[in-house]
């Protein structure tokens, strides 16, 4: 469909994003694909570069930000109103693009996060961790208790939203904790959001760059200054 950015955040993830980008472009081929290279240090960035796909636009920069910060990049340069993040691995597979947009697209969602722990989702086998399973529903039922909307999968790599929405919110936090940022100051604003079942698959190639331990110390703060003082 037209009038929609895709946005993808990534670091380091040469062996993934060819098969994420042209995924997507199979899914919504007239849309705007806005890859945002997060200071990668491997060849990322040659390889989109030489994709020489219509439509397709690298945001690249240096040293690495965080990827709260590179989706504030995907934000800004995404031209068009609608738009929805897919994390550069692929575990949440573009094909369901058109399911995660339809709440918009119908009018009745502002934003909506996807959820591998709703009716109609489902998880492949080995594809999550028990500490991440663990990490998730400690972050998502906090950030539930400060935005006063219950929410299951608040760290899900899947999301779409209005431009206008985003701007409003104003994203700040340039690491792992700006998904339940946008909750929280969604929320505060009036925003409506509703939750869309996913399929979860295993990571295409490589590991996470998520380190549970640090993220587990600096989101919970960042997310009291977020509601408190904001």
């Amino acid at each position: 469909m037209k009038n929609l950015s895709i946005i993808i955040a990534c670091y380091n993830e040469q062996d993934n994003i060819e098969e994420t980008v042209l995924r997507v472009r199979k899914t919504v081929p007239e849309a705007e694909i806005v890859v945002v290279d997060d200071g990668s240090k491997d060849k990322t960035v040659d390889v989109v570069k030489n994709m020489k796909l219509k439509n397709l636009k690298l945001v690249s920069y240096q040293p690495n930000m965080g990827k709260g910060y590179a989706i504030k990049q995907g934000i800004i340069n995404g031209k068009e109103e609608i738009q929805a993040q897919v994390d550069a691995d692929s575990q949440f597979p573009p094909e369901e693009l058109p399911g995660l947009i339809k709440p918009i697209l119908d009018k009745k969602s502002d934003i909506v996060f996807c959820s591998r722990f709703i009716k109609g989702a489902t998880v492949e086998k080995g594809s999550l961790t028990r500490m991440r399973r663990v990490a998730n529903f400690v972050v998502s039922s906090f950030t539930s208790l400060l935005c006063g909307q219950w929410l299951t999968d608040v760290n899900a790599g899947f999301k779409a939203w209005t431009k206008k929405a985003m701007m409003d919110i104003d994203m700040r936090c340039p690491h792992f904790g700006y998904e339940p940022e946008i909750a929280i100051m969604a929320r505060k604003k009036g925003y409506k959001i509703v939750e869309f079942p996913i399929n979860y698959k295993r990571r295409l190639e490589g590991n996470t760059n998520v380190n549970l331990w640090r993220e587990g110390v600096i989101i919970p703060l960042f997310l009291l200054k977020t509601k408190f003082f904001r």
